[in-house]
C-alpha cells in the first residue's frame, strides 16, 4: 500500500493557492513558500480559507485535457494520437498501466487527505474580521462544506472503483489504517450518507457573490441521489454479481431502488430558508433573429432553454458547476475545425453517428429501429433500419429532429459564423475543408456547450463564453428520481410520477410529452421494460458529453451490447452537388466485464495483503 501510504501521509496546504502537485496533494515546497507550514496554514484565517479553495480545485471537469470523458463511450471519439481514448476504446489498460486521466485513486485519496486534515483543524483556527473567514458562521459553513467534498470524493471513488477503504483522520507513515480493507457497500453508502446528511443540515441553500458555486445543502443532498442511484443499478444490486463484496451487495433489493428515488425526491422539493424552491428547468424562448444570419439553427425557439444552461453562469438548474475556464473562447477552438478557427488545435472531441441516431424526430419518433439497450438494428445493407413510422430519410438525415439535436451537434451544411460545414469528401477526390484528414473523423462536431451568438470567425475563433461545466445539473436528478422509480414499480403498475417528471424535460426541449410520444408510437406507459430504454435515451440525450454515458452504460451492465462498435456519418458530394449520406463502422472496439470497475493499482494490492482487487484483474 505504498503508494496509498505516500498519499495519506502528505502534509497538504498550498504556498499561492492557485496549483497543486501533480499527485494532487498541494504540497507546499518550503524554499519558495517562505516557510508556510501546516502550522501557519491553520492559524491564518486567510490561509485557512485557501486551503479549503484548494481542495475545490482539485475536482476534475470535463475538458480538463481538451477531451472529454464521453470520447471514451459510443457517443464519442478523439483524435487518434490522444493516447488514454483508444486505451480505453481498446481496452489496454490494467492494473499496472492505467491513462494518466484514470489515476482516479491517488487524486481523489489525496483529496480526501486535505478534506480530513481541514476538518481536524478548522475548529482551532482563528476569526479574524479583515478576511473571509470573519465569523463562526462563516467558519461553521466551511467546516460542512470539508464534509460534503469529503462525501463528493468517496462518492467518485465509488463510481470508478466499487467500496474502497474510509479513511476518516490524518494518518502517519504508522497508523494501522493504512492497512485497512476495503469497505462493504453498506458501510460505503452509511459512511457517504452520513456526511451528505450532516453537510445539508448545516449548509446554506444557496450560495451567492464569489461563493456561488462552493456547496450548499442541495449539492449534499445531490451527491446522496447519485451515489444511491449507483447502488441500486445492476453493476451492485443483482443476484448474479455473487456474494457480498465491495462491488456487489450479494443480493437484489427493490427497496434500494426506492431509496434512490426518495433522496431523488428531496433534491426536487429542496427548498431555501424562506421555503421556495432552490431548483427549477431553465425554460426559455428566444425570439427568432437571436443568432443572427450567420448561424443556422433549425430547432423550435421554445427550447432555448436547455440551450441557455450552459452558456449563463448564475441560472436555477446548475447546482454546482466547475468554473475554472471562466469566460473564454478556448472550449470552442476546441470544439471547432481547424479550418474553420484557423488557429491551434481542433476537434478533440467528436460526436460519434451513434449518438445523432438517438435523437427522435420533433414529433417524437425514434427515426431508427433499436434493441433493448438502444442500439441500432443494421439491415442487409450495413446501415441502421430506419422506423418506416418515422417519416425519416437517411438522404436528408438532419431534416425535422429533437430541437437538442441541433444544439448538440454541428453537420454537414450547418452554418456558423458565416462560413458552412463541410466535411464531405467529393466524387472528385477533392475534400471538404471541415473533412478532417489524418484525424479521427466521424463526419460531426461537438456543439454543445458553446455560444455561437458569441463567437465569431472573422479573425479565426473571436469574443467570449463564460463556460461552466456541470458537475451536478438538476435535470439529472429529475432523470434520477424517473428511473429509479420506474425500478421500484412492478411492470404494469401506473407511472404517474415517472411520467410527470420526464413531462417536464420534454415540455422544455418543446418535444411532445410522454403519454403522448408513447401513444403515437404504440407503446405502453406502464410497461417497465419500455419505460426504462426511453429514460435511458432521455438520459444520453439530455447528459451527454457532461460524463453520465461512462458510467451509466457500466452501472447497467450494457457495456457488452453497445461499446462494441461505433459509427461516422459519411457524406459523399457527388459532381452534380448532391450529397449521399451513408453509416460506416468508424471502429470496433473492446470491452469486457472487468471493464465496468476500473483496477485498483497494483501497487495497493500489493503491498497490503487486506486490499482486494476488482473482479477480473
Amino acid at each position: 500500500m505504498q503508494q496509498l501510504k505516500y498519499i495519506l501521509t502528505i502534509i497538504s496546504f498550498c504556498a499561492v493557492f492557485t496549483s497543486c502537485t501533480k499527485d494532487g496533494a498541494g504540497l507546499l515546497d518550503k524554499a519558495e513558500s517562505g516557510d508556510l507550514n501546516e502550522e501557519r496554514v491553520f492559524t491564518n484565517a486567510k490561509y485557512t480559507k485557501e486551503f479549503l479553495t484548494d481542495i475545490y480545485r482539485r475536482i476534475p471537469y470535463g475538458w480538463d485535457d481538451n477531451v472529454y470523458l464521453d470520447a471514451s463511450t459510443d457517443d464519442g471519439e478523439a483524435r487518434p494520437w490522444w493516447g488514454w481514448v483508444n486505451n480505453i476504446h481498446v481496452g489496454a489498460y490494467n492494473p499496472t498501466s492505467m491513462p494518466n486521466k484514470f489515476k482516479r485513486w491517488a487524486d481523489y485519496y489525496a483529496a480526501i487527505r486535505a478534506c480530513n486534515l481541514f476538518l481536524s483543524k478548522i475548529d482551532g483556527a482563528p476569526i479574524d474580521a479583515e478576511q473571509y473567514m470573519n465569523s463562526e458562521e462563516v467558519k461553521e459553513r466551511m467546516k460542512y462544506e470539508a464534509v460534503c467534498l469529503r462525501a463528493y470524493y468517496y462518492t467518485e471513488l465509488v463510481r470508478w472503483y466499487g467500496a474502497v477503504p474510509i479513511i476518516t483522520k490524518v494518518l502517519t507513515r504508522d497508523s494501522p489504517e493504512l492497512y485497512s480493507k476495503r469497505a462493504s457497500l453498506a458501510e460505503m453508502q452509511e459512511f457517504i450518507i452520513k456526511d451528505c446528511d450532516s453537510a445539508a443540515a448545516h449548509l446554506p441553500a444557496r450560495q451567492t457573490g464569489v461563493d456561488y458555486m462552493r456547496v450548499t445543502s442541495g449539492v449534499a443532498k445531490a451527491i446522496k441521489a447519485r451515489l444511491l442511484l449507483h447502488l441500486a443499478s445492476p453493476l451492485f444490486n443483482s443476484t448474479t454479481a455473487g456474494p457480498a463484496s465491495p462491488w456487489s451487495w450479494g443480493n437484489y433489493d427493490a427497496n434500494r431502488w426506492k431509496d434512490a428515488a426518495n433522496a431523488a425526491k428531496a433534491v426536487m422539493d429542496h427548498k431555501d430558508e424562506l421555503g421556495a424552491p432552490v431548483y427549477s428547468l431553465v425554460v426559455k424562448t428566444e425570439a427568432a433573429n437571436y443568432f443572427g444570419a450567420k448561424v443556422t439553427y433549425p430547432g423550435s425557439l421554445k427550447a432555448m432553454g436547455w440551450f441557455n444552461v450552459f452558456i449563463t453562469r448564475v441560472n436555477t438548474e446548475m447546482m454546482l458547476a466547475y468554473g475554472k475556464k471562466g469566460t473564454t473562447n478556448e472550449l470552442d477552438k476546441w470544439q471547432l475545425p481547424g479550418a474553420m478557427q484557423k488557429a491551434g488545435d481542433a476537434s478533440y472531441t467528436l460526436p460519434t453517428y451513434n449518438y445523432a441516431a438517438c435523437f427522435e424526430t420533433k414529433d417524437g419518433r425514434p427515426v431508427y429501429v433499436t434493441d433493448e439497450y438502444g442500439v441500432p438494428v443494421i439491415d442487409a445493407n450495413g446501415q441502421f433500419t430506419v422506423n418506416s413510422a418515422s417519416g425519416f430519410d437517411p438522404q436528408k438525415p438532419y431534416l425535422n429532429r429533437d430541437s437538442r439535436f441541433y444544439h448538440s451537434i454541428w453537420y454537414n451544411g450547418s452554418m456558423f459564423g458565416g462560413t458552412t460545414f463541410n466535411p464531405w469528401r467529393g466524387e472528385d477526390g477533392t475534400f471538404g475543408p471541415e473533412f478532417l484528414s489524418g484525424y479521427a473523423h466521424t463526419g460531426l462536431f461537438l456543439r454543445k456547450f458553446m455560444d455561437p451568438k458569441n463567437i465569431s470567425l472573422s479573425n479565426g475563433v473571436t469574443g467570449q463564453t463564460n463556460h461552466n461545466f456541470p458537475l451536478y445539473r438538476y435535470v439529472e436528478m429529475l432523470l434520477n428520481y424517473a428511473e429509479a422509480l420506474n425500478e421500484f414499480l412492478p411492470d404494469g403498475a401506473a407511472r404517474v410520477e415517472v411520467i410527470q417528471t420526464l413531462d417536464q424535460i420534454r415540455l422544455r426541449a418543446d418535444m411532445p410529452n410522454v403519454n403522448t410520444t408513447f401513444t403515437t408510437n404504440g407503446w405502453n406507459v406502464n410497461d417497465q421494460k419500455q419505460m426504462r430504454k426511453f429514460i435511458r435515451n432521455e438520459r444520453r440525450i439530455e447528459l451527454a458529453f457532461e460524463e453520465h454515458r461512462f458510467f451509466d452504460i457500466r452501472r447497467w451492465l450494457i457495456g457488452e451490447q453497445t461499446q462494441k462498435v461505433v459509427y461516422e456519418h459519411d457524406i459523399f458530394k457527388k459532381l452534380d452537388g448532391s450529397f449521399v449520406y451513408t453509416i460506416k463502422v468508424w471502429e470496433r472496439r473492446v470491452f469486457q466485464p472487468k471493464h465496468n470497475l476500473l483496477p485498483l493499482p497494483q501497487s495497493e494490492v500489493n503491498n497490503n495483503p487486506n486490499m482486494q482487487q476488482n473482479p477480473g484483474w
